[in-house]
């Protein structure tokens, strides 16, 4: 608890240090700033939202491990990415209980359809547009996180507190998952790849920014 207020604070002196943290990002567009007041002015469709995407994203951990059971790295890195998510989760759960909240039912997201609808099935690109997709993911959900920071600052220390952890998570999740899909590809071939996935992921999102969720 020392940490995060030390974080928060240091959060509080310069708020806009957070917006570079989304410059490092590979995404190639930008949420506007006008989801981030959406996502404020709904915040509880955005936590319920959000116990959903760390459901989900536990759940996909562990059926890489299924469908990956003989890559012993993978398993290890998604059993522990499970783990977490599964932290995130009661972490979040935990605030909409003392909100008087619940998490969101089941639902599908139309941006993780899509992006999973593009995968490549049945030859050797199939594994790695699993983990691009997943990085992607992880990318958009460390952006979405930092741009509702920036704006929750002084206004909601709860939320800002949760956020200012989750960011560099996802962050490292991110990275997690390229650098898997990189282990069985040469550098040229998955940079193409991944240009492909980062331009296709740009169209998705261009439409969005005007709902209170993680993805909306």
């Amino acid at each position: 608890m020392a940490r995060q207020s030390r974080q928060l604070e240091e959060a509080r002196k310069d708020p806009d240090r957070l917006l570079d943290e989304i410059n490092d990002l590979p995404l190639l567009h930008r949420t506007p700033s006008s989801w981030a007041e959406c996502a404020q002015s709904n915040i509880a469709e955005f936590l319920s939202d959000h116990a959903f995407c760390e459901q989900q994203a536990a759940l996909t951990a562990l059926h890489l491990v299924g469908l990956y059971a003989d890559d012993e790295e993978l398993v290890d890195r998604m059993t522990s990415l499970a783990a977490e998510e599964i932290a995130h989760l009661r972490r979040v759960a935990a605030i909409l209980h003392r909100r008087g909240l619940h998490p969101r039912r089941r639902r599908t997201s139309s941006y993780a359809t899509a992006l999973h609808g593009r995968i490549t099935r049945g030859d050797r690109w199939a594994k790695i547009d699993r983990l691009l997709v997943g990085a992607l993911i992880e990318a958009r959900s460390c952006e979405r996180f930092t741009t509702l920071l920036h704006r929750l600052i002084g206004k909601d220390d709860e939320i800002a507190e949760l956020l200012l952890d989750l960011g560099p998570a996802e962050k490292r999740h991110w990275r997690m998952f390229h650098g898997l899909a990189a282990r069985d590809c040469p550098v040229d071939e998955l940079e193409a790849r991944w240009k492909g996935w980062l331009e296709f992921e740009a169209e998705q999102m261009r439409p969005r920014g005007i709902a209170p969720q993680v993805h909306g």
